[in-house]
Order: C-alpha cells, then sequence, then structure tokens
C-alpha cells in the first residue's frame, strides 16, 4: 500500500510541477522577439526581390538609409502577427527616358508567424513604381 501511495504523489507532484514549468501550455511555438526577427527577414526578402524583378530599377537599397522597424500587434495560441516597416530606396530608368532616384519610402506589411510559416497578411503600403 505504501508503494502505491508514494507512486500516486510522485505522480502528482509531476503534474503540478510540469504545469509551473509551463510544459503544455498553449502558447505559439515561436516568441515575440523570433517573430520579429522572422517577419523582418521575410519583408527585407519581398522587397530586395521585388525591387531587383523591376525592369526600371538600376540600383537599390533595403533597410540601410532607415532603421527598419517590427512590432507585435497580436499573440495568440497559433500564431504572433508583427507588423513590419521597411525603408528602401532605388535609382530608376523608365521607358520614357525619364531617371532619378527615390529615396527615404517605406512598405508597411502585416505578417503572420507561426512556428512553421511567415505570411503576408495585408500590406498597406507597398513598392511604389516612379515609373508608373
Amino acid at each position: 500500500m505504501k508503494s502505491r501511495i508514494g507512486s500516486l504523489l510522485i505522480l502528482a507532484l509531476l503534474v503540478a510541477f510540469a504545469g509551473c514549468a509551463g510544459i503544455g501550455s498553449t502558447g505559439p511555438d515561436v516568441t515575440d522577439k523570433e517573430a520579429r526577427e522572422q517577419a523582418l527577414s521575410a519583408e527585407e526578402t519581398r522587397v530586395t526581390q521585388a525591387l531587383e524583378n523591376a525592369s526600371y530599377v538600376t540600383s537599390s537599397s533595403v533597410g540601410i538609409y532607415a532603421k527598419p522597424n517590427a512590432t507585435v500587434l497580436n499573440s495568440n495560441s497559433s500564431a504572433v502577427k508583427v507588423r513590419v516597416k521597411m525603408p528602401y530606396s532605388y535609382e530608376y530608368s523608365c521607358e520614357d527616358g525619364s531617371s532619378g532616384a527615390v529615396d527615404g519610402l517605406k512598405t508597411n506589411v502585416v505578417y503572420q508567424v507561426t512556428d512553421s510559416n511567415v505570411t503576408v497578411m495585408t500590406i498597406t503600403e507597398s513598392i511604389q513604381n516612379a515609373c508608373a
């Protein structure tokens, strides 16, 4: 009988300790800091690729002349939503012969970050086309 009570007591203590240690918690597997870093990286990649693929852009920079910003908007049991503002600049040459540079522009995008995926949710300010 003693070993049965002892086993039950140990089991109860393990369950109580697991709850205190956060084992089995229902939060996302990604921290707010990790979500901000992943969203910043995703937006830098998205903007860089878009500028590299734009035929009118002759040179560009992303996140150099101003500091990128990532703010956690919401965190729930499955994901973290992060607003990213990414500064960019570029030089352009349009088909009509006009050319120049644009500096100090920013994108404004909300990402949803989970432990396995980073997804664009909304784009409030996208990359501006100086030749349009």
